[in-house]
């Protein structure tokens, strides 16, 4: 039986679709492709998302790393937040989830300052009864801690709990740890599933 609902932010209830930012920024660059995994497929990505640098020391790094990049990198860096946009269709699930009883969890893979950013912002992440965000435990899905800092932080049981998220890997890992799990693929999708689950 399902007690608790648990989401991934990116790309379940945040947009993050740095090819399109990128296009966006640099309209006349040919070589976003490159750029794009300089910075969003870059080690620095991760070790900003585990929280052991922060984005002054990953831009650092990262201009070291593409001296030829150093503008565009500092460039895209200086308001990549603005991408963190609602992907409102799922969003609107949250307070039908609360409403019906369940309790409301996250599990997401986030930067400290974009982490900021985003409850500085929407309001709708006061409905989560808690959050796992991996910058404050040092932690990244879909290690296995993870979503054991949950479970035991929270005092869930993974049978109770349906996890949603976009990555195989992620929503492996939480099955793997005893939680039942949503691949996410598309907001009519989500309906149809969450609808069949709970």
């Amino acid at each position: 039986m399902i007690k608790n609902v648990v989401f991934d932010f990116g790309q379940v209830l945040i947009n993050f679709q740095p090819e399109a930012y990128l296009r966006g920024l640099f309209p006349r660059y040919h070589q976003i492709d490159l750029l794009q995994k300089a910075i969003f497929g870059s080690a620095e990505w991760i070790l900003l998302d585990r929280g052991v640098i922060d984005q002054a020391e990953a831009e650092l790094r990262l201009t070291n790393q593409h001296p030829h990049l150093k503008e565009e990198i500092s460039a895209a860096l200086a308001d990549w937040f603005v991408m963190l946009t609602p992907i409102e269709a799922n969003v609107e699930l949250l307070s039908q989830i609360k409403e019906q009883g369940y309790g409301l969890y996250a599990i997401s893979n986030f930067h400290e300052a974009a982490f900021g950013y985003i409850q500085a912002r929407y309001e709708w992440l006061r409905l989560f009864d808690g959050m796992i965000i991996s910058f404050q435990h040092q932690l990244l899905k879909p290690e296995p801690q993870i979503y054991r800092e949950l479970l035991e932080g929270y005092g869930l049981h993974g049978e109770e709990c349906l996890f949603i998220d976009d990555v195989p890997a992620n929503v492996e890992g939480a099955r793997r740890m005893g939680i039942k799990a949503i691949l996410y693929q598309s907001p009519n999708q989500l309906h149809n599933e969450l609808l069949g689950r709970l």
